[in-house]
């Protein structure tokens, strides 16, 4: 138990250390996890939710809006679709326009990603930025996902198409809707059996 506590504890301070050595991260909420390997960068900046998990090895290289409850699997990447300037006349596209650059357009670095509550995205996909991922959806691993995702649908394939619904009757989203607004969710680095799960009581 004793060892365990620790090893928890550990995890919690690697995920302090590994927000704090990354700049482009403004603001991130209570109970997040934060895998190894990660690597974040943002013209503007990266905000993340409550209760978020992000996995090994997930790349963010572009402004980002995280809602609580986001689960973002391993080797995940968030991309900018304007990086680098491929239009330039007898320039190397290496060398042509860049988004950090001083001189990059406005409109270029306010580019990003909205993830809202609840989505999931799984393994090895890749998000390009201007895209908004809307609550409770499913992104298929391996999806590319280069235009929004309505509330709650599932996505796969490249470029991503809806494949299913999560939650496809309007009664029963609207009661996961009301639960989780009523509910009360906590992570834990000790493990799933320490984790609060408490669903709000639906009237």
């Amino acid at each position: 138990m004793l060892i365990q506590a620790l090893k928890a504890g550990l995890r919690r301070l690697a995920t302090r250390w590994r927000v704090s050595r990354h700049g482009s991260i403004r603001r991130v909420g209570e109970g997040l996890h934060i895998g190894k390997g990660c690597r974040f960068w943002a013209a503007q900046g990266i905000t993340i939710g409550r209760q978020c998990y992000i996995g090994k090895e997930v790349v963010i290289e572009t402004n980002a809006s995280i809602g609580d409850y986001a689960l973002i699997a391993s080797r995940v990447a968030f991309v900018g679709r304007h990086d680098h300037g491929t239009e330039r006349l007898g320039v190397p596209m290496r060398f042509g326009p860049w988004v950090g650059a001083a001189d990059a357009a406005e409109a270029v670095k306010a580019e990003g990603v909205v993830v809202e509550d609840d989505v999931w995205i799984g393994f090895g996909a890749i998000v390009l930025s201007g895209v908004r991922i809307g609550r409770g959806a499913v992104v298929a691993a391996g999806a590319v996902v280069v235009r929004d995702v309505e509330p709650y649908a599932i996505v796969g394939g490249s470029p991503a198409r809806v494949v299913a619904q999560r939650h496809a009757d309007p009664h029963l989203r609207a009661k996961h809707e009301r639960q989780l607004r009523a509910g009360r969710f906590e992570f834990s680095e000790r493990g799933y059996e320490y984790w609060v799960i408490e669903p709000g009581v639906d009237e």
